[in-house]
């Protein structure tokens, strides 16, 4: 999956808890970058290979959503 898809798919998610409230757009895009933040902060102390290219994957999806 895309970064651009992972971020619309995230979105998508967080939308439907929040359809029914105010401004449901803003609330669902905050929280999925509250989402994405959380695993960025988490591979924060490895240095591995493998995290460093999932690190570069959730950093596009962090721009995919904040360009929705």
């Amino acid at each position: 999956m895309t970064p651009k898809e992972k971020a619309q798919e995230l979105d998508s998610r967080f939308y439907e808890l929040v359809a029914d409230t105010p401004d449901p757009e803003w609330r669902s895009k905050q929280g999925a970058l509250i989402a994405v933040d959380e695993i960025l902060s988490m591979g924060i102390m490895s240095n591995s290979g493998d995290w460093r290219m999932a690190k570069s994957y959730w950093e596009e999806v962090k721009q995919e959503l904040e360009n929705l």
